[in-house]
């Protein structure tokens, strides 16, 4: 089966209008796939589905919702009921970083509902439609820093362990239902994320290679029912290969000292 065979007529996208989700999300429209696309700001949704459409010849439905809400995940849920959701990309994410007792609770629970909480309740929901159907594809995106301690980004390695460890072990479980599942581990990616990191962080410190978002997502793409993981850069590969092998005290002590030396006094 083709792309479109396998996965459909209607792939839902969060966070798919700026950074790799919006990459991703051009790549599944040069695909002829139509796209879900959801985010909290329906002037911008507007303006990227007017872009979608023009550019790929698809059809766009835009969700305004804030993941951080348990109310609004019922919301996308409503609003697809009519589409079949062959591809679920939950991308969106929220990322502190700092010392953790000086970061308001509040943002980082809302980190945990958006991280955690609603790309769990996301899978579930539609994992069981693809069940069913028996064929779609879930492409979950962790982080390098999922795959190591990663100390003044503690809340965020944390939610993003479970993440890549959620999407494994679904691997196994959904394989033999005709269901993909992938998760990408982004390391440093040239992002608004990113960016907005960079005041408090110098990234050349860091043993990784940053990334281009649309290199990122070509990847990301391919290895959706091809490979369970996905790691962009073989500098990133590496070091998440190396780290695996170290205890957890030298792992513990590695990423306090690198961390160290990229944040800004």
């Amino acid at each position: 089966m083709n792309f479109k065979e396998k996965y459909g007529k209607w792939a839902l996208i969060t966070g798919g209008t700026s950074g790799i989700g919006e990459e991703m999300a051009k790549i599944v429209a040069s695909k002829g796939v139509n796209l879900v696309l959801v985010a909290r700001r329906q002037n911008v949704l507007d303006e990227k589905a007017k872009l979608f459409k023009k550019q790929f010849g698809i059809d766009v439905k835009t969700i305004s919702a804030d993941l951080t809400k348990k109310e609004d995940l019922g919301k996308i849920f409503e609003e697809t009921t009519a589409l079949e959701i062959g591809l679920l990309i939950p991308n969106a994410a929220i990322e502190n970083h700092g010392f953790l007792m000086d970061i308001p609770i509040d943002k980082e629970l809302a980190a945990i509902q958006m991280d955690i909480v609603s790309v769990f309740t996301m899978t579930h929901h539609f994992g069981n439609k693809m069940v069913e159907r028996g064929k779609g594809g879930i492409l979950l995106v962790s982080s390098m820093i999922g795959h190591m301690p990663n100390p003044y980004f503690a809340n965020y390695a944390g939610v993003k362990a479970y993440v890549a460890n959620f999407g494994f072990s679904l691997n196994y479980e959904l394989k033999n239902k005709g269901v993909d599942v992938t998760v990408l581990s982004p390391g440093p990616t040239d992002t608004p994320m990113l960016n907005g990191a960079m005041g408090e962080m110098d990234i050349s410190k860091m043993p990784m290679s940053i990334q281009k978002p649309d290199y990122v997502a070509q990847l990301a793409i391919d290895g959706l029912g091809n490979r369970p993981h996905v790691i962009p850069g073989r500098k990133n590969t590496i070091m998440v290969r190396m780290t695996k092998m170290m205890s957890t005290l030298k792992q513990i002590n590695a990423g306090g000292k690198m961390m160290d030396k990229a944040m800004n006094d």
